[in-house]
């Protein structure tokens, strides 16, 4: 069932009108959260019949928000796709809008939040509305569920199922995967709409396939069109080494370990460093060149798009795509892409942040640990020899 004709499962009706805000971190947190406020109307006001689609209002949160060049191409990116939404799903987004002020500033009250990180101050801010009743939490990236900021405080209350307090509000979780019992939901998940987000996801890479073209070209022509495509998505970590770079020590141990694990041959093999678009200019390990790099590559598109539209590119092609962030259960989920969890022991040997603040290290190594779990690529059988093709 698409989007397009998902009727409500409680009454058999669309959804009628409702005052949603979302409080999101980004595109892939968008189409998540998008597909359930769409599929989960019986959260909203409902109504006896059809009526006019909700009002939605989408609220960027976090550190980009400090940074206006960032915020501005990221804020052009989801118009592009809103665009999109309106036009072809007009029953379910033929009223969202993009907030440029605070969520406050509406001229009429919300009546539900749907956010990522129940725990996270500036999302949580727009609870001080007293017109919101209902909670939707929905997990950063495609759904992976998290307490706070710093995981170690939430392995008590996982344990124990204690609730984050919401007095007064009806809470809903919307999750994706297993959930680890050191960081589990204090109450039952309801599962995501995977054939309504696939839709969504269609949708995000129609709107930013113009943006992507440079990169593409730089992929594809960087690399061997006879060999596997091999992808490290560099984890946004600079800014905690000396001289603001990762040391390239911790490069050649990741491309150690694509070798041992998944057969990357670094005499016929390029890695494509694709970089966080708030790395450093010169590259998150500064500017290096060897026959096994490539890049890096710096874009505003994502990680997920940007490994679908390589999929059209190179029909049947082999991609390993490795790095330590939530993107990868994104791209697993959303192009089937091979993914691999690159090791946190270099950055714990290079990083002397983490000797002194220890819990750091292990708070990283939690969230590793789980979204290795969720994809399942800690299991050896996904360890193919893809160098041997």
């Amino acid at each position: 069932m698409t989007i397009a004709s998902a009727p409500s499962p409680a009454s058999g009706q669309a959804p009628g009108a409702g005052r949603i805000l979302v409080a999101t971190g980004g595109l892939i947190h968008l189409v998540h959260q998008l597909a359930v406020v769409a599929a989960l109307p019986e959260l909203l006001h409902r109504r006896q019949a059809p009526g006019p689609p909700p009002s939605i209002g989408v609220w960027l949160t976090g550190v980009i928000r400090n940074d206006p060049s960032a915020l501005a191409a990221l804020e052009a990116a989801i118009e592009r796709w809103l665009l999109l939404l309106r036009r072809q799903l007009p029953e379910h987004f033929g009223a969202i809008r993009l907030l440029p002020e605070g969520p406050e500033g509406a001229a009429e009250p919300w009546d539900l939040l749907c956010l990522n990180n129940q725990w996270q101050q500036l999302q949580r801010q727009p609870l001080q509305l007293p017109s919101i009743r209902q909670l939707v939490v929905c997990g950063d990236g495609l759904g992976l569920y998290y307490r706070c900021a710093r995981e170690l405080r939430a392995l008590l209350p996982s344990l124990l199922n204690r609730p984050i307090p919401e007095p007064g509000r009806q809470v809903h979780y919307v999750l994706s995967g297993r959930q680890p019992v050191w960081h589990r939901p204090p109450q039952p998940v309801i599962q995501p709409p995977l054939e309504g987000r696939a839709q969504l996801f269609d949708l995000l890479v129609q709107s930013q396939r113009a943006a992507a073209q440079q990169a593409l070209e730089f992929c594809l022509t960087a690399t061997d069109a006879q060999r596997p495509l091999w992808i490290c998505s560099v984890p946004n970590l600079a800014h905690q080494f000396s001289d603001r770079r990762i040391p390239f020590s911790v490069l050649v141990s990741w491309q150690r370990q694509l070798q041992r694990q998944h057969g990357f041959d670094p005499t016929r093999d390029r890695l494509l460093l694709i970089d966080h678009p708030k790395a450093p200019v010169d590259g998150s390990f500064g500017r290096i060149e060897l026959p096994w790099l490539a890049g890096p590559v710096r874009s505003a598109v994502s990680l997920e798009v940007m490994v679908r539209l390589l999929k059209e590119r190179r029909p049947g092609a082999a991609i390993v795509v490795a790095g330590l962030t939530s993107a990868l259960y994104g791209v697993r989920q959303l192009t089937t892409a091979e993914v691999s969890w690159l090791s946190l022991a270099p950055l714990w040997r290079h990083n002397r942040l983490y000797r002194r603040q220890p819990l750091e290290f292990v708070h990283r190594s939690l969230r590793v640990a789980r979204m290795a779990l969720l994809t399942g690529s800690d299991e050896p059988s996904r360890r193919g020899r893809l160098g041997a093709q």
